[in-house]
This record gives C-alpha cells, sequence and structure tokens, in this order.
C-alpha cells in the first residue's frame, strides 16, 4: 500500500484523526514535504496504460454530458499522456462532446512571487502584501490543459485574483463580467464565476485526478450563501492585488479564507466517504485515467444542508 492511500485509509477513520495529522505534517513540513499525500497520482508517466480518449468521452456521453452542457474541467495531463493526444486536441474532443452551445471551464489558478513559499505560508502575514495579478502572464499553476484553454482564441479568462477560471462558449463572457465588481469580494461569492457555474448547472469532471480534492466549487456553499457557522473575521484575511489585462489596471482588496482552515480542519476524506455513499461523486476508472463527475447544484444543496454545523470543516468543539 502506497504512502498516500495508508494515509486517506487512516485519516479517513474520522474527522479528527485527519485534523491531528494535518497539524502533525505542518509542523514537519520540510522534512515531509516529499512525503506529502496531495503528490500527484500519477508521477512516471510510463507506467500509464494506452488509452483511447473516445473511452472517457463516452463515459461522460452516458452520464448526461452533452450539447449545451456547462463543464467545468479539474485534470492533470501526466495522467492523461496515454491518450497519445496533446493538451489541445483533448480540449478539442471536450468542446465537441458539449457542442457550440456548450461552454468549458477551468481553473487557471495562479502563482505570486511575492506570496511565502510553501513551508511559511501559514505563518506570514500577507495583510498588507501587494501581488500583481497580470491575467495574460501569471504563472498558471493548475496545468498544461488549462494554461492551453487559456491561450486559446474566444477565451474569457477572469480578472479576480483568487481561483479565476478561464472558459470558451457562449457563457464565458458573462460568466467573467461582474467578478470585480463590489468590495471586499471573495473568490466564490455572489459574483464570481464559480457561483456563476453554480447558478447555470455546471457539471464538474475531474480528469487524471481524484476529483473529490479539487472540489474548487464547496467554497461557494461558504462564501454566497448565508448561515456559514464561521464568523468572517476568523474565516477571511485581506489582500491587495495589482490587476492587470491588456490595457486594464486597477488596484483591487479582497478576501481570502484563511489558510489554516484548509491546512488543518478540511476533513477532505470524511467528504469523499460521504459523497460516495451519496452517490454525489462518480466516479470511474478508465485504464489509468480517473473520471470523476459531479453535479454542481446537487453539491452544493448537499452542503447547504449541513453548513451550519461548519461541514467538511472538522471544529472541536
Amino acid at each position: 500500500m502506497s504512502l498516500g492511500k495508508l494515509y486517506e485509509k487512516i485519516a479517513s477513520l474520522h474527522p479528527c484523526i485527519e485534523v491531528f495529522l494535518k497539524k502533525l505534517y505542518w509542523k514537519n513540513v520540510a522534512r515531509l514535504k516529499k512525503h506529502n499525500p496531495h503528490n500527484n497520482i500519477i508521477s512516471n508517466t510510463e507506467k500509464i496504460a494506452k488509452t483511447d480518449f473516445t473511452s472517457v468521452i463516452n463515459y461522460l456521453r452516458g452520464k448526461g454530458v452533452g450539447e449545451g452542457s456547462l463543464l467545468i474541467v479539474h485534470s492533470s495531463y501526466d495522467a492523461l499522456s496515454g491518450t497519445g493526444l496533446n493538451p489541445k486536441e483533448i480540449i478539442e474532443r471536450l468542446l465537441d462532446l458539449i457542442g457550440e452551445k456548450g461552454t468549458l471551464a477551468m481553473p487557471v489558478i495562479r502563482k505570486f512571487p511575492e506570496e511565502p513559499d510553501y513551508e511559511n505560508v501559514l505563518t506570514t502575514d500577507v495583510n498588507d502584501l501587494i501581488c500583481t495579478y497580470d491575467v495574460r502572464r501569471s504563472v498558471v499553476t493548475t496545468g498544461l490543459l488549462p494554461h492551453t484553454l487559456m491561450r486559446r482564441k474566444g477565451s474569457v479568462t477572469s480578472r479576480f485574483p483568487l481561483n479565476p477560471m478561464t472558459a470558451v462558449g457562449p457563457l464565458a463572457a458573462d460568466m467573467m463580467r461582474y467578478n470585480l465588481d463590489g468590495d471586499y469580494l471573495t473568490p466564490h461569492g455572489i459574483n464570481s464565476s464559480w457561483k456563476f457555474c453554480l447558478d447555470h448547472g455546471a457539471v464538474i469532471v475531474g480528469l487524471g485526478i481524484d476529483l473529490s480534492r479539487y472540489l474548487t466549487i464547496t467554497h461557494v456553499a461558504e462564501e454566497a450563501f448565508p448561515g456559514w457557522l464561521i464568523s468572517d473575521d476568523k474565516w477571511y484575511h485581506k489582500r491587495i492585488f495589482d490587476i492587470k489585462d491588456g490595457d486594464f489596471q486597477v488596484k483591487k482588496v479582497v478576501l481570502e479564507r484563511k489558510p489554516e482552515w484548509g491546512r488543518f480542519y478540511y476533513a477532505e476524506y470524511r467528504l469523499k466517504k460521504d459523497l460516495l455513499k451519496y452517490k454525489i461523486l462518480q466516479q470511474e476508472k478508465i485504464n489509468d485515467i480517473n473520471v470523476g463527475l459531479v453535479d454542481s447544484r446537487k453539491y452544493i444543496s448537499f452542503l447547504k444542508n449541513r453548513n451550519k454545523t461548519g461541514y467538511p470543516y472538522y471544529i472541536k468543539k
């Protein structure tokens, strides 16, 4: 059994065990970084079986994805290398699946050189730190497929600096249109591209990843609806960005979830067990490719019914 699988098995026994293991990891982060259980599930592409990507497309079509669908795709291109397709070709296959009336979106999360490094993210005060977000030039950390989609003609990319999205299709422009409207906005709040995708019934797809670990839309339940257990002062800290997009430039103050919530208290393995139990997460392994699928509306409804207790965060009372 791999170290990652062993970690998941132990962590999923109870949320308090998962929180304990996370705190233990972060107290020894420099030493344990190379053993991070969140590393990509495919690291040696030579071990990936040859896979006809048509099998993946047919699986998605069989789950109801098709003409006019709005897709949010999270992916690992390394895990898709067995298809023999380059990122552009995979994107074209997905666009063919949803047709001219469909919209394809992907997260294009960025790395900002001004931010603290991995080991110091919990101890550095970033409230007065000013980062530069260049919509077209800031480094994309979410992989080759999102980077390729962002470079595609006709793509529209969010000017919101935290967890931005890029999209192609008839809904793309409206998805990003109001992302910067208002003061002290959040990455997944009422004007975000993520909330827009929820409102338009997006289907979330994972290609080559464990989708339960990449459900960024989770945070819409926390940030876009009233009744969340955690008060704003405990949940958020302030971030300042210089945002550039061609001739467009603005300085914006936004709010971001404090990193300790995700690092320590997010019980992701309990969440995964629940999503599988209630059939919200559907997943299949097609040769060596993990394919996952979640209906965003069903998922957020599931979270809203539970988040009065702080779910999926484990907060010891």
